[in-house]
């Protein structure tokens, strides 16, 4: 860790003119003078084993905005930004990034990008300076925090490997190859079905769908759209080409095997592996083919749809023979099949394992024991999505809810609740697909009854619905009846004991972890109709269960008389009765 100098920077105070004059008053906004970078180290030497490591952290005081009316609230101008040069007084070339927080971290592929885009040759140790840039207002001159110098060595760009990223920029994980060198990328992932998601090559060239036609499995480096999957989840073979300009995707439904085997082999998404098992009779080698009928999809499959944005047609996907070759150690993917020898390890079950993880190297393994059955796909209509209701810049689909009661179409859980823009829809679609309104869920523009507690749902593209503040809530909604509440969680959850001739309800506290209660209850009585958790101290939403296991309206917990340690976890939605 370097020693920090602390160099304030004193810069003259920013006046602009509010947009609000009324009776003769003026407001005026301003920025503070000061803001200070501090840097975590100050030398660093990038290598191909560090890509994926934090390398280099910054961090900043906070710069805020001060008015000279506290009764008035503007919105929030400033824009900050981290600039990275070569030249301490950043007269050449400036590599700029928006920021949105108080910190940002490098990993080291994306530090070694903004070597190569400042022209560093690789493996030579040069020096960089950064600073942050505070704007409020495009005609204002910018605000400058000290400067703090790094020295880093960069390694030589990869141009083999391009990243997939989701559709916030994240990497994924899943990694595609050129062979060749020459920006047509290939390999196989695991993905849901319209999983969004972008591809970034070695250079930081980010690819993405051509948002002028709007018609998927076209590219372009411009604008802000994702590339888009099919519907279908599952296992994809993609041919990402930076020249034509164009994706396709053929998805692999299946995997048979025969010769000295026999059995149908099923896809684990997240390890991006097939597998099958069988009984061996023996050990030693065995020769097995492995082929199945995939789906190709690309530019010709779009259908204009009536709302002027493009639909991917299923049944315009083209039928394809998929087949592996080669040897165990190194497979060759094609339509034609042929002989792949594997090593039985033991007599007994085993399982065949094609293993696509790597996009260098596809091998065959038999390994002891059954396969581990994947995670099921949901079902449709499983679960309802939230997109707005979290923090993150993208409307992302990692918030959830599940059916509860499906021929009513209802659905229940707890949610954490950080909106970053205020306001969510609802759609059973598990990513992003903009133009289906189909299964999407609002309010009504001229609903003004509605609020972020309950409201009128309407089936379609409304306006967006009012999130709570942050925090954890219960949501209760209903597709049927096109409504929907919000709980808010609190210190306490109440036990309603379904003892006769008893009707209170019993505080048991926050445990101070997230979703969790516990706390001490004594029965007098068996209960008669089964102790219920309520949000609220108010006959309203509940949980029952049995088993250990939490069920949103459920059936009462039965419990005998006595005295018992309660731990209920609406999370993970699990309870524990310990009797005393």
């Amino acid at each position: 860790m370097k020693t920090i100098n602390s160099l304030i920077l004193s810069l003259a105070a920013l006046f602009v003119l509010g947009a609000c004059e009324e009776d003769g008053d003026k407001y005026y906004l301003s920025s503070l003078t000061s803001n200070e970078l501090i840097a975590s180290t100050d030398n660093i030497v990038l290598t191909e084993a560090t890509a994926q490591k934090n390398v280099l952290s910054l961090a900043w005081t906070d710069r805020t905005l001060a008015i000279s009316n506290p009764n008035f609230k503007p919105t929030n101008l400033l824009k900050t930004a981290m600039q990275v040069s070569l030249s301490e007084d950043f007269s050449g070339t400036i590599v700029e990034s928006a920021e949105t927080s108080l910190s940002k971290t490098y990993n080291g592929a994306e530090l070694n990008i903004v070597a190569n885009n400042l022209g560093v040759e690789a493996n030579v140790a040069a020096k960089f300076y950064f600073r942050l840039k505070g704007t409020t207002g495009n005609n204002i001159d910018p605000a400058y925090s000290n400067v703090e110098a790094v020295t880093i060595t960069p390694y030589e760009l990869d141009m083999r490997f391009a990243n997939v990223l989701d559709q916030n920029a994240t990497a994924t994980g899943m990694t595609l190859f050129s062979a060749n060198t020459d920006g047509i990328y290939k390999g196989f992932v695991g993905v849901e079905g319209w999983f969004n998601f972008l591809v970034q090559e070695a250079d930081g060239t980010i690819w993405r769908n051509d948002n002028e036609t709007g018609m998927p499995f076209l590219l372009t480096t411009a604008g802000d759209w994702k590339c888009w999957f099919p519907g279908t989840a599952g296992c994809y073979y993609i041919t990402f080409d930076t020249n034509s300009k164009q994706w396709n995707g053929l998805l692999i439904p299946s995997l048979n095997v025969s010769g000295d085997i026999n059995a149908t082999m099923t896809f684990d998404r997240t390890s991006r592996k097939w597998t099958a098992t069988f009984n061996a009779d023996a050990t030693g080698t065995i020769t097995v083919r492995i082929d199945g009928t995939g789906k190709l999809y690309d530019h010709t499959c779009a259908n204009l749809n009536d709302n002027g944005g493009y639909d991917i047609d299923d049944t315009k996907a083209k039928d394809t023979p998929v087949a592996f070759s080669g040897s165990n150690a190194a497979l060759s993917f094609g339509e034609t099949a042929g002989d792949i020898t594997v090593n039985v390890p033991q007599t007994g079950e085993c399982t065949l394992s094609i293993d696509l993880s790597n996009p260098q190297q596809w091998t065959a393994t038999v390994e002891k024991g059954g396969s581990v059955e994947p995670e099921p796909e949901p079902e449709e209509g499983q679960y309802l999505y939230l997109p707005g209701i979290g923090p993150d810049t993208e409307w992302a689909y990692d918030h959830k809810i599940e059916v509860y009661y499906k021929e009513e179409q209802k659905y229940a859980g707890i949610v954490d609740v950080n909106s970053k823009y205020g306001n969510y829809a609802m759609t059973l679609f598990s990513s992003g697909n903009e133009w289906d309104t189909s299964r999407m869920y609002t309010i009504a523009k001229d609903d003004a009854a509605s609020t972020a507690e309950s409201g009128t749902l309407i089936n379609g593209q409304g306006t967006n619905i009012p999130a709570p503040d942050a925090g954890l809530y219960l949501f209760d909604v209903s597709l049927k009846e096109l409504t929907y509440k919000t709980y808010a969680l609190g210190d306490n959850i109440y036990c309603y004991y379904g003892i006769e001739n008893d009707n209170s309800f019993n505080p048991i506290a926050s445990t101070g972890t997230a979703g969790e209660y516990s706390g001490t209850i004594t029965l007098a009585t068996d209960s008669k109709w089964g102790a219920k958790f309520y949000v609220e101290n108010a006959w309203t939403a509940f949980y029952g269960g049995s088993d250990g296991k939490l069920y949103y309206n459920g059936d009462g917990i039965m419990l005998k008389a006595g005295t018992y340690t309660i731990t209920v976890n609406l999370i993970d939605g699990t309870y524990s009765a310990v009797q005393q």
